[in-house]
Parts: structure tokens; sequence; C-alpha cells
């Protein structure tokens, strides 16, 4: 814990009573100057504090974003090693890719509360307006490249898990990296990974959720909110990432296939007639959903039989 987060903890320990300055510096042996330099740094990032003349620091209110002070107390799982971040950052994902080529272990997470370039998957922008949760985990599977086709699959059961956990929340998942609400997209996955022939480096692993409904957020998405009254982005961004946890050891430890049976219950698009183009929009399948594979490409069946999709974008197909 650094100073900051320990001035931070006192402050809410301390509650209604507040705490002088004097009493913070003793306890964690540095000056009145350094302790105010901390209180000001954490009301920068949005912390309201006072300082009252017989009462000293009071903690009034943290701000509603996904700050790693206000995230690591709320999480389950020990996975997570380290958290950074948590204000407007260009993209979670880049970050996290600079971390783990610097030699980050598994476990480290960015968060950020806004993207200023932020991606999706086949190279689109991903719209990242205040009120959402992105966090982007660094991940050392150890594995071949041809095995991690799964795992974003993996990963989205996770966030379903833990959205479900945490608020309730019946999300399910469009394949292969989109995670829904009623039918309109709650979430994006994106993967990215360094590997040599045989073996994976890094997987970085980004997230965004809509949270709040803020300008930016088009109707046509679904936000936490909308189902889920007075939900805040700190407790949306530890359940994201301890149902990350909880799949990805699962994934590494039984493979897909043990989790399969629970995706296709959640498989929104499971007896759909679709069709399934490349990046440059050319068709690749067209069939109906009757499945997932324990490698995590989509089943369509049609005239010709059942046949695997591994990538692709999925559309409804104008029969």
């Amino acid at each position: 814990m650094t100073t900051r987060e320990a001035v931070l903890t006192a402050l809410k320990r301390a509650g209604e009573a507040g705490v002088s300055g004097e009493a913070l510096a003793r306890d964690l042996g540095v000056s009145r100057v350094a302790v105010g330099k901390h209180v000001a740094a954490l009301r920068d990032t949005g912390y309201d504090i006072t300082a009252e003349p017989g009462v000293g620091y009071r903690l009034i209110g943290a701000p509603d974003a996904p700050l790693p002070a206000e995230v690591s107390p709320l999480l389950a799982s020990r996975f997570w090693v380290g958290l950074s971040g948590g204000g407007r950052t260009g993209s979670t994902n880049d970050d996290a890719r600079a971390l783990a080529r610097a030699g980050a272990p598994e476990g480290a997470a960015v968060l950020a509360s806004r993207q200023t370039a932020g991606r999706g998957r086949l190279g689109r922008e991903w719209v990242s307006p205040e009120g959402g949760a992105y966090v982007s985990a660094v991940l050392r599977p150890g594995i071949a490249p041809a095995h991690v086709g799964s795992l974003g699959l993996a990963i989205g059961l996770g966030i379903a898990r833990g959205l479900a956990a945490a608020f309730g929340v019946d999300a399910s998942l469009k394949w292969p990296n989109d995670v829904q609400l009623s039918g309109r997209k709650l979430a994006g996955i994106l993967l990215e990974m360094a590997a040599e022939t045989d073996r994976v480096d890094w997987v970085v692993a980004g997230v965004g959720v809509n949270v709040h409904r803020s300008a930016g957020i088009p109707d046509e998405v679904a936000c936490l909110e909308d189902v889920v009254s007075g939900v805040r982005i700190a407790p949306v961004a530890a359940a994201v990432l301890d149902g990350i946890a909880g799949t990805y050891a699962q994934w590494l430890a039984e493979g897909f296939s043990a989790m399969r049976g629970e995706y296709e219950s959640r498989l929104a698009i499971l007896g759909d007639d679709v069709t399934v183009r490349d990046m440059m929009g050319a068709v690749r399948a067209s069939g109906r959903v009757v499945g997932v594979d324990d490698e995590g490409r989509i089943l369509l069946e049609s005239g010709g039989g059942v046949e695997a999709v591994s990538s692709g974008e999925v559309t409804l197909r104008d029969l």
C-alpha cells in the first residue's frame, strides 16, 4: 500500500469523525506537509475531502470512477497483483501492452474511466466516454498460440458470471466477443497478444462495459444503469475482474470444454440463421447456429452439414 492509499484508508476509517493531519503524519511516519500533498492529490482525482479546525480532514465522497484504491478492496480474487490507472487514458490495452513488454506479471491490470483512443475488434474505433468501466489485464497462459482461440469466449463468460454474481444481471453472449443485455451490446472484448511459434508470451484482455448512459453512449446499446439502480463504476470493474479471474483459471485447468455448455446456454444467437463475414466483408459461411465446439469455433448447420468457423463478424441472415 502506498502512502497515498494509506491516507485514503485512514480517512475512510475515520468517517464522519475526521482525523487530524498531525495524527495521520504520526501514524504513517511522514510529515504533515507530505500528508497535505497526498490529500491535495486525492482531491485532484475527485475525492471530496474537507479540512475543518478541531476536526481535521474528513472524507465526504468518492468519485464514481474505477480508481485502483476503490476497486482493489472490492476484489474477492487474489489473482490480481496490481491495479493502475483509473482516470483518462488513450487506450488501456496500449497501457497494458507496455506493462507486459516491460515484464509485468500475470494479474496486472489497467483501469480507466475514459479512453480517447479505444479500439474494438477488426480495427474498429471503440467509443469510450465517461460513464464506463474500461479494464485491460495482462495474462501469461504459457500455451501455444493455436490454443488461444477460445480464451475470448471464456473471458466473455467470466464477465457474464461476474455481473450475475454482483448485480443479479442475466447477460447473454454474442459470439465471439460481445456481452449483451436484452439483445443490446453491454460490453466488448479485445484480445491482443505477443507470441513465438510455439508459446504465447503474453495476452492483453481488454474489456469495456457501459455503466452509465452518459453523452456519447448511443441508445442502441445497453447500460447497466438501465437495470441496476444506483450502480457505481468501481463495483462493476471489480465484478468484471473477479469474473475473468474465475473463468481464466478454469480455462487454464480444464479447457474451454468444461464451460462450453454454460457458454451455449447464454449464446444469444443459438438457433438463429446467420452469416459470418471476414474483416473485408466477404462471406465466410452461412447457416443456423447450433453451438460452439471445444476450440471456441461457432458451429453453423446448413445443407452441407455442420461447419466450424474460427473467426469473423456475425450478422443475422436475411432469409
